[in-house]
């Protein structure tokens, strides 16, 4: 279902934050550690908040300050970050947003949508990781009925016991194709399906053209608009011009190619640059329909595996798809020869009701 939050430009962001208001300390432990619950990003600095995640051994660009500010200013969901100090500095974070949960109309607090999230701590490991997990049920309130991780890979697995302990359990749904970049271009097109070489030969042969983008907002409006046909085409989730008008203040972390055939604007991607794990992330794609047979997309794809390989990143993702081989999606990004990879989730009922709701969706997903 298409997203309705309005539209909110870069000029009409509020200015200042009252902290006083936005911060609420939950506990302290008897070692002096403070566990405080954020209701906006803005209640703590940016180089505060990239600090713990440059150094957490788990950390990713899904849970830097920027992207966390952009769902909060362009998508409009309700912040509950939790936080953890020491002697007045960070060593714990906890990003969440409160979200609704499809076709019902109860809530979650997500850790992190979109994205992927999870606890980052850099000292204190255990104290501050039952200090985070243990006040998650005092911002279950209201609607919210169950707290989600969604952790971006298999690092997470450190914690898989102690998250269990607590009464999250394990749900596995989505996947991921991770393209090693380290092995080079030809063994990497060596290992692709006979399909999408042959897409990517065929594309070849067309009068196309793939430009790197300066990220301004024209350029990014001309996206959108055709991101937003596709995804209605699809009837997926459609994230508004004012997500990606936020995203400028993460603009090197960006990367937004276009591909032109004979001449016409054919579709482009946005990519994440994750340059702390070294891998680009393929997260938004807007290719119309008409371009397909032109094999717009193949070309897109080995076009952004050319760039990465070039400018020395280690891995393409390429986002996430259902973990079934029915599924279209699968079997177009397989053919790329990437290693699937599961998406790890954790899920903690936080109310009676979540029993009730995980039942009925164990009996409307598989006819999804």
């Amino acid at each position: 279902m298409a997203q309705t939050t309005e539209t909110t430009t870069l000029s009409e962001r509020p200015s200042e934050t009252d902290t006083s208001t936005s911060i609420r300390t939950l506990n302290e432990s008897s070692s002096g550690l403070e566990i405080r619950v954020l209701e906006t990003i803005r209640a703590k600095s940016a180089g505060q908040w990239n600090d713990v995640v440059e150094r957490a051994t788990c950390g990713s660009v899904f849970h830097r300050y920027e992207w966390l500010e952009a769902i909060e200013t362009g998508l409009g969901y309700t912040p509950r970050h939790l936080v953890v100090e020491k002697d007045g500095n960070l060593i714990g974070l906890l990003p969440n947003f409160v979200v609704d949960i499809e076709k019902t109309p109860f809530k979650r607090l997500s850790s992190v949508y979109p994205g992927f999230g999870g606890p980052l701590v850099t000292t204190d490991v255990d104290e501050t990781l039952s200090l985070l997990t243990d006040a998650v049920p005092d911002l279950c309130t209201g609607r919210t009925v169950v707290h989600q991780i969604r952790a971006l890979d298999t690092k997470y697995l450190r914690y898989n016991n102690r998250l269990q302990s607590t009464g999250y359990e394990p749900y596995r749904r989505e996947c991921r194709f991770l393209l090693d970049l380290t092995r080079g271009y030809d063994d990497i097109w060596n290992e692709m399906s006979r399909t999408r070489r042959r897409g990517i030969e065929h594309g070849r042969d067309a009068d196309y053209e793939i430009v790197e983008e300066e990220l301004t907002r024209s350029n990014l409006e001309r996206f959108h608009r055709v991101y937003s046909r596709v995804m209605d085409r699809v009837d997926g989730d459609v994230y508004p011009r004012s997500f990606f008008e936020q995203l400028l203040s993460m603009r090197d972390r960006l990367l937004l190619l276009t591909i032109r055939i004979d001449g016409e604007y054919a579709g482009g991607f946005l990519e994440l640059l994750d340059e702390d794990r070294s891998s680009i992330h393929g997260f938004f794609a807007a290719v119309p329909q008409a371009y397909f047979d032109d094999h717009a997309s193949e070309l897109l794809y080995d076009h952004v595996i050319r760039w990465g390989i070039e400018n020395g990143y280690e891995t393409y993702d390429f986002g996430s798809t259902n973990s079934s081989f029915e599924d279209g999606v699968f079997r177009f990004k397989e053919g790329f020869g990437g290693r699937l990879i599961p998406i790890l989730v954790w899920e903690r009922g936080c109310n009676p009701l979540w029993r009730v709701l995980k039942t009925g969706r164990s009996l409307y997903w598989p006819h999804r």
